[in-house]
């Protein structure tokens, strides 16, 4: 069996042409030993039936395999009994704590804890005197915050009325300005027109007109009433000049004082920079020793943490006399119950399994492990893959 598997494997690697040639005997050779293959572990099984063998192997691989299954199944169980045990044992530490059980058995214990407590009272009563300086702090910085900014804020209406009041003045200088040049223009247009009038008079007083009495009336009364216009134009131009002055000084007034306003403003924000600056100082002084002394409790409470936890196992092994604990131990009790009855049953699987028959056991899974060789093996053989 062993030549014919070598040839049909030698045959893999030959050249394809001789592959070809030795095919059909070789898939022959090949199916021949597969059939064998299995026929030969058809004939163990009977063999080791007929001898009481397979029986004693199947019995005894079947009852190993259950009773491990189950000690693993036990196994789990197991470790969650523990570690709700641990957390029981974890919160009666806590609960003998919160509620000052003690005992002389863990006293060092407490001693050590009680230490933790009393730097975390220190440091909390330390951070509270801070918090109170910085609550004052602020306040102080608040206060000066608010009255700096309702002087500004005061100051920013004043500027504001000065300003309006500024664009009522450059609009009432610029109205009078345009009516001067206006009347100006006016002036102009009369004199021109005087002139104009003065001309034709001349001119019709040396013609041979037959109205030219009429013309020159005509006239004589429009130069007069040109000549009236004048005189009213003239005397106004000055009364309207004498008004600029005025204005211009109102607005020169009113632009000096959005400047002093201005100035003032600035002022008073420099002043509040100032007088705020140390008390910025301390409230991010204030500040950072409490971030300090936060972060100190914290690690503190993280320390406490697993001593009060650790402190369950001191006071399960005293168990002293308390009301406020005898729930706690009665749980714990049942969970130590729980415990020791799977325990008990792995003890007993265990106890089983050292009696039972190894070698029929570890028989049964190899002969297991030889029939599915055969069988892929077989199965190849006969399908040609191999």
């Amino acid at each position: 069996m062993t030549s014919s598997l070598f040839f049909s494997l030698f045959g893999v690697f030959l050249p394809i042409h001789l592959t070809q040639e030795t095919q059909p005997t070789t898939n022959w050779v090949s199916i021949v030993i597969g059939i064998l293959l299995i026929l030969g572990f058809i004939g163990l099984l009977i063999w080791l039936y007929s001898t009481k063998k397979l029986q004693q192997w199947f019995q005894a691989g079947t009852q190993s395999g259950k009773w491990k299954i189950q000690d693993m199944q036990l196994g789990g169980e197991a470790r969650k009994i523990d570690k709700v045990k641990a957390a029981q044992i974890e919160e009666l530490g806590r609960k003998a704590w919160q509620s000052r059980v003690s005992d002389p058995s863990y006293a060092q214990a407490w001693a050590d804890i009680e230490a933790v407590e009393t730097q975390i009272d220190r440091i909390k009563e330390h951070s509270r005197t801070l918090q109170d300086n910085l609550n004052r702090v602020s306040s102080e910085r608040e206060n000066l915050t608010l009255d700096f900014d309702n002087q500004i804020a005061q100051l920013d209406l004043q500027r504001k009325d000065t300003e309006s009041k500024l664009k009522q003045a450059q609009s009432a200088l610029h109205q009078l300005e345009t009516d001067i040049d206006s009347l100006a223009s006016q002036k102009s247009s009369l004199q021109r027109e005087i002139k104009a009038t003065r001309t034709d008079l001349i001119n019709t007083e040396g013609s041979d007109e037959p109205d030219r009495q009429d013309i020159l009336s005509n006239l004589n009364a429009r130069l007069d009433g040109l000549v009236s216009q004048l005189l009213e134009v003239s005397n106004d131009e000055p009364e309207l000049a004498g008004r600029i002055p005025s204005y211009q000084s109102e607005v020169l007034s009113l632009n000096a004082r959005i400047t002093e306003i201005s100035d003032q403003a600035r002022r008073l924000e420099g002043e509040k920079s100032q007088e705020l600056e140390p008390l910025n100082l301390q409230v991010d002084a204030l500040e950072k020793q409490l971030r300090t002394k936060s972060e100190e409790i914290k690690d503190l409470e993280n320390k406490m943490e697993p001593m009060i936890k650790s402190l369950g196992y001191l006071v399960d092994t005293a168990r002293p006399s308390s009301e406020v604990l005898q729930e706690s131990y009665n749980l714990l009790d049942a969970t130590y119950q729980k415990l020791a009855n799977t325990t008990q049953e792995r003890t007993g699987i265990d106890a089983k399994l050292e009696g039972l028959d190894k070698a029929a056991s570890r028989n049964f899974y190899l002969l297991i492990l030889l029939g599915v060789i055969v069988l892929v093996l077989g199965i190849l053989l006969i399908a040609g893959i191999l």
